[in-house]
């Protein structure tokens, strides 16, 4: 019999014992295989206005999930091998030499793996139509999802994963030359020790740790010690609280079962001993998993609860940053003609309200300002001019005085900072002015790259002699959602391409809010598909790392828990024990990483000001409902394991 037959036979007699190796193989090759195969589909790049921008961050993200799926595949390989190293053992004692044993083994694999890539791969292409579902629905496009197969896709994902496989194989190969006849034949025996005495200093640590990372983080978006720090306090927060994560798992969670072993009253209750005794070796056995669980947990739920936020928002958002319909510099006798026609096409009771105001396009030093280039085009209003718009928007307005200006939301980020209030602008004729208020809404669309200000209407006439008097038609539409057809002919008749760089705009204005909303709904809803695909990704791995990890000890506590059972512990009370060390393993990471994501939600939402909480709430009931999945599969097959002999 050839090694290759023999390991054929091997597979085909332990089918179920390879398939839980199979599982997480064919797991990761259909997520990463349908995530490419997006990425590369013709029909969806060509329907998205923005995938060019956008496209960077797909890109990353396949990057990571296939780092994150060699991680997974190489964490289920190593507790593959881990549970036959007595199998292994009883091979060399049957006189087989080391090389033969190796090959055995790096054929079962590459035999596993060709199988896994193969199985995969149709998966991932009965699949990848579903999820291009997915996203088209939530990018708010009206193409039909065709089938699609792209051999980028397919090429990309097998010469990945062969890669994977080949690196697994090598490894179990190995596995007879690391490792003693002894150590292989006691694999299954080595327990983890308890520890004689649980430092209350660094559980002290652990909360100060996390603590710290809270404070941080917390502090309000205009403090100056964000114009200080920035960026380096931010890694800083997460660095303390990864570091406080993993101080929580391995000294404040066995303080506080040290303290329950203290309390004998409880202690000595029921089955309570048994379980926090249990418990002490999960725990300490587990420390660098549950930390790791715990933080890619915490990023899942802030990824997620952040890109829902901002996608149910929406709405809001689109009408903030552009508050207007359509908005354009008035052009000459004859376009401004074929501009009615086009209005009356679309519908004379569409219009809810049109504007004509007077505008001033004028150079000056923005230098002091900072957040815009210093030769961006400056957009005067008259005070009369402001009151009448933000008059008909139901907003409130601000009184200044001769050479001040009022300056209007840009765009940023920080809601609740003031970027200009104090600055002095220079306007052309030596004029200078101080700006006095910043109003928190946006005056005019935001896509139109220019800086607009408001200065009194007696400086304004001043001015009109140094600057370029223009017109600005603006209307406001009730179906300024779905005005598809009059945003192409308005761009078409412009000759202005919407979609391109300010620079190729010329110097006449033109905004449509059909084109930033449909814009906006692309880009946050291929942010959403992505952040919830890792997301799942990483629930389910995570998940399944736990899950095991849990099974593969259940095999070494067999014994423990025979012996329980011939002194008499019922399987019932068996079950409990086991259920109440699993519910609290379970627990840890969940637990912290509510904690972690719904602080840095907290910190985000004022720092955006946007609530953010209910999207973090569904976000987390979904977390728990597959978490609770995990944990009841967990405890019937580690019952099912212990409950053997």
């Amino acid at each position: 019999m050839t090694l290759y037959s023999l390991a054929m036979r091997n597979i085909r007699r332990n089918a179920k014992t390879y398939l839980l190796y199979l599982y997480p193989m064919v797991f990761s090759i259909v997520i990463y295989f349908t995530f490419v195969s997006l990425q590369y589909n013709k029909q969806i790049s060509d329907s998205m206005t923005v995938y060019g921008k956008i496209e960077p961050a797909f890109q990353a993200a396949s990057i990571l999930l296939f780092f994150f799926a060699a991680a997974f595949i190489s964490f289920s390989n190593a507790f593959f091998t881990r549970s036959r190293k007595k199998e292994v053992a009883l091979y060399s004692l049957f006189g087989i030499e080391k090389k033969q044993i190796g090959k055995l083994l790096f054929y079962e694999n590459i035999i596993l793996g060709i199988a896994s890539l193969c199985i995969g791969l149709l998966l991932g292409i009965l699949l990848s139509k579903l999820f291009a579902m997915i996203l088209i629905k939530l990018m708010g496009t009206t193409i039909i999802a065709k089938l699609s197969l792209s051999i980028k896709a397919i090429l990309q994902t097998i010469i990945g994963f062969m890669i994977i496989i080949v690196f697994t194989s090598i490894h179990n190969y190995r596995l007879i030359y690391r490792y003693s006849l002894f150590q292989l034949m006691k694999a299954e025996k080595k327990a983890d020790k308890r520890p004689k005495k649980v430092s209350w200093l660094a559980a002290l640590m652990a909360i100060f740790f996390i603590g710290a990372g809270y404070t941080i983080i917390l502090q309000p978006s205009d403090a100056s010690f964000w114009d200080d720090y920035g960026f380096q306090a931010i890694i800083g927060s997460f660095v303390l609280m990864l570091i406080g994560t993993y101080l929580f798992v391995q000294a404040f969670i066995m303080f506080i079962l040290q303290k329950l072993t203290q309390m004998k009253g409880f202690y000595f209750k029921g089955i309570n001993l048994i379980s926090i005794t249990h418990l002490f070796y999960r725990i300490k056995g587990n420390v660098l998993i549950l930390s790791v669980i715990a933080m890619l947990s915490t990023f899942t739920l802030f990824a997620l609860g952040t890109t829902f936020s901002l996608y149910s928002d929406m709405n809001n958002i689109s009408k903030k940053n552009f508050p207007y319909s359509i908005m354009y510099t008035v052009p000459d006798a004859e376009k401004e003609e074929a501009i009615e026609k086009l209005m009356i096409e679309n519908g004379q009771e569409q219009i809810s309200s049109e504007e004509r105001i007077d505008y001033l396009e004028i150079n000056g030093d923005l230098s002091e300002i900072r957040r815009v280039p210093n030769d961006f085009p400056i957009i005067l209003l008259s005070e009369s001019t402001y009151q009448l718009l933000a008059e008909k928007r139901g907003l409130k307005t601000t009184q200044f005085s001769e050479n001040e200006a009022i300056t209007f939301y840009d765009g940023n980020l920080d809601q609740s900072s003031d970027p200009f209030t104090g600055k002095k602008v220079s306007l052309a004729g030596n004029k200078t002015v101080k700006i006095a208020a910043y109003e928190d809404y946006t005056l005019l669309n935001l896509d139109i790259y220019v800086f607009p200000m408001v200065v009194k209407d007696a400086l304004y006439q001043q001015l009109e002699k140094d600057g370029l008097a223009k017109e600005l038609q603006i209307y406001s539409l009730k179906n300024e959602k779905s005005a598809k057809e009059l945003d192409q002919k308005l761009s078409e008749l412009f000759y202005i391409d919407p979609y391109a760089d300010f620079a190729a705009k010329g110097e006449n204005i033109f905004s449509s809010f059909y084109h930033n909303y449909h814009k906006f709904f692309q880009v946050y809803g291929l942010l959403i598909f992505i952040s919830a695909f890792l997301g799942f990704v990483f629930l389910l791995a995570t998940g399944s790392m736990l899950h095991y990890k849990l099974l593969t000890e259940a095999t070494a506590d067999q014994p423990r828990y025979q012996i329980l059972k011939k002194i008499g512990m019922s399987k019932s009370k068996l079950r409990k024990s086991i259920a109440n060390q699993l519910i609290f393993i379970y627990l840890i990471p969940f637990i912290i990483a509510i904690s972690h994501s719904t602080i840095i939600i907290i910190a985000l939402s004022s720092f955006l000001g946007m609530s953010m909480m209910n999207s973090l709430m569904m976000t987390i009931g979904a977390y728990l409902a597959m978490y609770l999945i995990y944990y009841f599969v967990t405890l019937s097959k580690y019952t099912e394991i212990v409950s053997k002999g």
